[in-house]
């Protein structure tokens, strides 16, 4: 199911959890990217009598099983979480019209390759749990709306005032992630280590490397760089996403926090 979780503010939030089951060897990084850019928290396993217990516990809101060579097991797992209601995604590293066939035929919500267009991955996942019913009517349109900031998370594009801006992977990861706490204060190794699949960053460390980010994303979002309007600095804590307000409304409220 989805994890609630209370904020420095007080504010209960929500996030997506999927349980991943595959070989190992299997190249997953691309698909995990992918969630991560959808807001799902992922867990790795390999395929054993655990991960069974866990496909049919009803702990994750979606289950993605990667098998090539699909076997008894796979099919039975299949009708397993269809018959417990879980959303279930089949992964190949190589998809054919009867792995595709036969996968929905024992009970699979979706069939994907592993290495799918961002894009397709994450709006694949939340149709199936619309059809599962574990959406709300419009609890999940995709854009996060910062006042006239759009971060488009299934497009993976961010717009200001309408006007698209041209953001790298990893600047695009930083501007989601605090899309998602916007108002909030976060902290540069808490952003980073949020965002980065194969690195453990230190406080003192990310500091100097999310600065380097702040500079290229203001360069884009911002219209004017030297008077930061979105991507706004709070001395001492850290940053904070906001929706435009002008450098002077900033200014006063930084000062009232301090």
């Amino acid at each position: 199911m989805g994890v609630a979780s209370v904020g420095a503010d007080g504010e209960s939030r929500r996030f997506r959890s999927c349980l991943l089951v595959a070989r190992r060897g299997t190249e997953t990084l691309p698909f995990v990217r992918a969630l991560h850019a959808g807001g799902f928290a992922v867990l790795e396993r390999e395929p054993d009598a655990v991960s069974v217990q866990l496909v049919v516990s009803a702990e994750f809101d979606l289950v993605a099983w990667a098998s090539d060579s699909l076997s008894t097991t796979d099919y039975g797992v299949m009708a397993a979480a269809q018959r417990a209601g879980v959303p279930f995604i089949s992964l190949f590293e190589a998809a054919t019209p009867a792995k595709v066939s036969d996968c929905l035929r024992a009970g699979a919500d979706a069939c994907l390759q592993l290495d799918a267009d961002q894009r397709v991955v994450v709006a694949q996942a939340l149709a199936v749990l619309r059809r599962r019913g574990k959406v709300e009517d419009g609890e999940e349109s995709g854009v996060l709306q910062i006042g006239d900031l759009s971060v488009d998370v299934i497009r993976c594009e961010v717009e200001r005032a309408g006007r698209y801006i041209p953001l790298t992977a990893s600047e695009f990861r930083i501007v989601e992630y605090m899309a998602r706490r916007a108002g909030r204060v976060v902290k540069a190794h808490e952003v980073l280590n949020a965002v980065s699949d194969e690195f453990e960053y230190r406080p003192r460390e990310a500091q100097e490397v999310f600065k380097v980010y702040v500079r290229r994303i203001r360069r884009k979002l911002e219209p004017t760089e030297a008077e930061p309007r979105y991507l706004v600095t709070v001395r001492g804590f850290g940053y904070r996403l906001e929706g435009g307000t002008p450098a002077r409304e900033h200014s006063r409220a930084a000062g009232r926090t301090a």
